[in-house]
């Protein structure tokens, strides 16, 4: 709704109040009239009446009764009429045809005498005090019929001669009409000028209520700006903090890479105080006869281009001296999204390079670490969607906070205050100030506020203890893997299905993914080591995720499904998402590959090995990019006696474990 269509509703809805609490006024007094001149018109048919109407012999005439009866009819109709419809439109005119009926009766009751006559410009003026001029129209016609009537059919009544005077009451119209005409303008400039005084009220009103809503927002906005300048203040100090003691060194560029500030620990590893080194281009890289060539020049490509790298070079202290150094640099957005600077984070890797030179690896560590690596992505999983969970957490709390500083409560305590200011005349302030009668409707708006903000704080901690829960189910997931590593146990594959949807709940719920479960009947039971079944499970339901986040399809679904095959269990983890080549189903389970941009390829190669460990083996098939993926592991029996029978063939077999595919074009 427009400002100006507002401000114009409010003056409409004061000027009907005041306009009504005026005629209201008005009534009272016109009651009032109407006792009086049915009064008045007794005693005029009583005394006055006889002496008109026969001459100077007094008697009781039949005039008395008209005044009585038709005087009393007249009063009490229009007195009726007003206590029925006080405030109507129509009650007004109802009252100038009563006091016009009343002038014709007076003039009747004095034969026609023409002083009377003025009881009509008399009681045109009493009517305009309504400022309504249409009841004066009403009036006029209604005492030009009067007149037509009784000057064309009893002359003596209206005028006091029996001679017909069928055109006399023109005259007495016009005359009627020309009061009218000075009457009804007045009336018109009075109501509009109660109008304008209520449409200056609004617009006080409406520019005092603009007023405090703009100091109010001010004032929040004034309240966040120093909550955020605080804010940033403290996270200012903290990062001046890491910068200071960090072991790393870490340096700020401008837009083509040369130094502008350096922090301590930079000095530290390189031996360049910061004057010495600002200026210098690449971020204070020192290169020399060691240093690669190639990685130098993709360097520099990157910093060209305003792309972050990730490198390791060989690069000279001030003293000469080689090191390996571990280069991370990431481009700084400015205001128009493009890179105005960079910053370099730089560790020295000297002995970790020497180490890993000196040691060799044998096969079985490089399991070791890749099953290390695959673990590492599976808690990864779990603490992203901890931290998911933690968001909620914080919104949630947020809200709580919110609903508490902007509490109806406030506006309680305003109202508690104006009780106990007029606590001594609490009724009358209730009954005749304008706060006063507002002051019940407000505190029932205020209890139903306070009610809202109870619903809503106890549906954010419904909601917050739920979320803690959640986290609590994570937890308690990581730390039953972790415990139950190695140990052969009975375990339920529906308590292994959802175990692994508790891990990832958050982030599939986060996403929108679509999970359907087609679980066994009965449900399948083995003996076998939980602690590698959860982490190939969970990192299949990770990669699943990934695949279909990648693929942006419509409706994301998984499919989790289990079933028995001969001696073994069986758990598939299918997709609709990016799907896989069919030359990279025979690359799919080795170390290394991936196909993800972030991936380090650690992910299906441990879990193929976790289920070689088991006694099982883990299967992928795919009919080709955009058809989704389908992962089956299986899982034997007894595992025990499956793990016995693969130590004893390792034992006999020196060959490699090799991934083939089968007739059917799935991976093994």
């Amino acid at each position: 709704m427009s400002e100006t269509r507002r401000t114009t509703e409010s003056t409409d809805t004061l000027f009907k109040a005041r306009y009504q609490k005026e005629c209201l006024r008005v009534n009272g007094f016109i009651q009032w009239l109407m006792v009086a001149q049915w009064l008045a018109g007794i005693a005029f048919a009583a005394f006055y009446s006889p002496l008109t109407w026969i001459g100077n012999h007094f008697e009781l005439h039949v005039h008395v009764w008209a005044s009585i009866l038709i005087g009393g009819s007249l009063s009490g109709f229009a007195i009726l009429w007003l206590r029925t419809y006080p405030t109507a439109a129509h009650s007004r005119h109802v009252v100038a045809t009563t006091q016009m009926l009343w002038s014709a009766l007076l003039i009747h009751l004095s034969g026609g005498r023409i002083e009377t006559h003025f009881h009509v410009f008399a009681s045109l003026a009493i009517l305009s005090i309504y400022r309504d001029w249409t009841i004066l129209i009403t009036a006029t016609a209604v005492i030009a019929v009067d007149h037509f009537v009784r000057g064309v059919f009893y002359p003596l009544s209206a005028f006091g001669i029996v001679t017909e005077s069928p055109y006399r009451w023109i005259e007495h119209a016009l005359w009627v009409l020309f009061e009218v005409a000075f009457l009804a303008p007045g009336c018109r400039r009075l109501r509009k000028e109660i109008r304008e005084l209520c449409a200056r009220q609004t617009e006080i009103e409406e520019a005092k209520r603009s007023v405090d809503l703009k100091v109010e927002e001010r004032t929040k906005d004034l309240v966040k700006a120093n909550l955020l300048l605080a804010i940033k203040t403290a996270e200012a100090e903290k990062l001046a903090l890491v910068a200071k003691y960090t072991d790393n060194a870490v340096a700020i560029t401008d837009g083509d890479a040369n130094v502008e500030w350096v922090n301590e620990g930079y000095t530290r590893i390189t031996g360049f105080e910061s004057d010495e080194i600002i200026g210098a281009p690449e971020s204070g890289f020192r290169s020399g006869e060691q240093t690669c060539p190639q990685t130098l020049s993709s360097m520099r490509r990157a910093i060209e281009d305003k792309q972050a790298f990730n490198t390791e070079i060989i690069s000279y202290r001030k003293n000469g001296t080689p090191f390996w150094l571990a280069i991370e640099l990431r481009p700084i957005p400015g205001t128009d999204g493009t890179a105005q600077r960079f910053i370099s984070i730089q560790s020295d890797i000297t002995d970790r390079v020497e180490a890993e030179r000196q040691n060799k690896v044998l096969q079985q560590e490089i399991v070791d670490a890749s099953r290390q690596a695959g673990m590492a992505e599976v808690a990864t999983g779990v603490l992203h969607n901890v931290g998911n969970i933690l968001n909620s957490v914080n919104v949630s709390a947020s809200i709580i906070q919110k609903q508490f500083s902007n509490s109806a409560l406030q506006n309680l305590e305003k109202a508690t205050h104006l009780i106990s200011e007029y606590e001594s005349s609490f009724a009358d302030f209730i009954q005749n100030d304008s706060r006063g009668q507002k002051l019940p409707k407000y505190l029932v708006v205020v209890s139903q506020s306070l009610r809202h903000e109870q619903a809503s704080v106890d549906r954010e901690l419904s909601d917050l203890t739920k979320n803690i829960e959640h986290i609590k189910e994570i937890i308690a997931v990581q730390q039953t893997m972790a415990k139950t590593s190695g140990l052969q146990q009975e375990l339920h594959a529906s308590d292994l299905i959802r175990d692994v949807l508790t891990a990832n709940k958050e982030s599939l719920n986060k996403h929108a993914i679509k999970v359907i479960e087609e679980l066994a009947a009965p449900d399948p039971t083995m003996v076998s080591d939980k602690h590698r079944i959860l982490q190939i499970l969970i990192n299949l339901v990770c990669n699943a995720k990934d695949s279909l986040l990648e693929a942006g399809v419509p409706d994301p679904t998984m499919l989790l499904r289990t079933w028995t095959e001969h001696d073994h269990v069986c758990f598939e983890v299918a997709d609709n998402g990016v799907g896989i080549q069919a030359d990279n189903l025979n690359k799919i389970f080795q170390h290394g590959f991936t196909t993800k941009i972030h991936g380090h390829g650690f992910g299906l190669h441990s879990s193929a090995n976790a289920a070689t460990e088991v006694g099982g083996r883990l299967s992928a098939t795919s009919a080709g990019i955009g058809t989704g993926a389908q992962f089956v592991l299986r899982v034997p029996l007894d595992g025990r006696a499956a793990c016995d029978k693969r130590d004893h063939h390792e034992e006999r077999d020196d060959h490699p474990t090799k991934w083939i595919p089968s007739e059917s074009g799935e991976t093994t």
